[in-house]
């Protein structure tokens, strides 16, 4: 993604940020003419901070427009300058085209999380005719509040695209829901309870759902990504009848057949999205033979 022209990055325009939120626009008509790609990875941390996931680093990035990080990227990704400068090195966190929803392993200030990538915690971004959003699930305990809340809302009662994805860490929206309720034991990293790192019960499904499918009422695409996973499976997906698709990813280091999620949006359709071994992104080398 480092690769981008500069010419396609100075028509990512920011309209402006304040000091725990932000939401940044594109105007670029160009870009709508074509199939987009975007990449979603997740829990790509080690047990130590020695690095991250060795397959992430053949990730071919450059085939994507958008990447989109579930958060725990590395084991504790703020310890020092020597772990984020890596992060960054491999993800590019200031590109305006990397979004982050922070995860336990990524603990750190929100004065910290701007220096770093530019943005804030709970960020909007536009592009493709899609709205995405990152949320911080770590924030009251998984519970969206506060100004974090109210930005969310907000958003989502002026959205001007037709799609909208969100991304949290932790798969919150499990929590509450008849069917997915049942699913935390077998598919999420943290196990239940009221810590930093448990999967807590939220307000996530009588709060924050209600305007979601409100939206889809209106005709508009939903779709809500978490990223804490990885120990049991390396995806989730939920259609809900009420129109809102729930999606999970996340790869976990010891274990083969992990997973990454891709998601491409042609101009006048909806989000697509499939999930792909991870063997299938990564760079292909050319051997020569003798």
């Amino acid at each position: 993604m480092k690769t981008q022209s500069l010419a396609l990055l100075s028509m990512l325009l920011l309209l402006g940020s304040c000091c725990l939120l932000s939401c940044s626009d594109t105007a670029t008509a160009a870009a709508q003419e074509e199939s987009a790609h975007f990449l979603y990875l997740a829990h790509t941390r080690l047990n130590d901070n020695s690095g991250i996931y060795n397959k992430v680093y053949d990730i071919d990035f450059d085939d994507y427009q958008m990447l989109l990080l579930g958060g725990d990227l590395a084991a504790n990704s703020f310890a020092n300058t020597e772990i984020i400068q890596h992060l960054d090195s491999v993800f590019d966190l200031k590109a305006e085209t990397t979004l982050w929803s922070i995860g336990n392993h990524d603990k750190t200030s929100d004065a910290r999380f701007i220096k770093t990538t530019l943005k804030n915690k709970t960020h909007a971004y536009r592009a493709h005719d899609v709205t995405f959003i990152t949320l911080d699930s770590q924030d009251s305990l998984s519970s969206i509040v506060g100004a974090q809340k109210e930005f969310l809302l907000n958003t989502l009662d002026t959205l001007t695209t037709s799609s909208v994805l969100l991304m949290t860490h932790k798969l919150i929206f499990m929590n509450g829901h008849p069917k997915m309720d049942s699913d935390i034991e077998t598919v999420c990293n943290g196990r239940r309870g009221d810590c930093y790192h448990c999967h807590n019960p939220n307000n996530f499904q009588t709060e924050i759902v209600p305007a979601l499918k409100t939206l889809v009422a209106q005709g508009k695409q939903v779709i809500v990504v978490g990223g804490d996973l990885g120990y049991q499976t390396a995806s989730y997906q939920y259609k809900d009848p009420n129109g809102i698709t729930y999606l999970g990813n996340g790869v976990w280091f010891p274990k083969e057949g992990n997973a990454v999620l891709e998601f491409s949006k042609s101009p006048q359709a909806e989000l697509q999205y499939r999930f792909r071994p991870i063997d299938s992104v990564l760079k292909v080398v050319d051997t020569i033979v003798d």
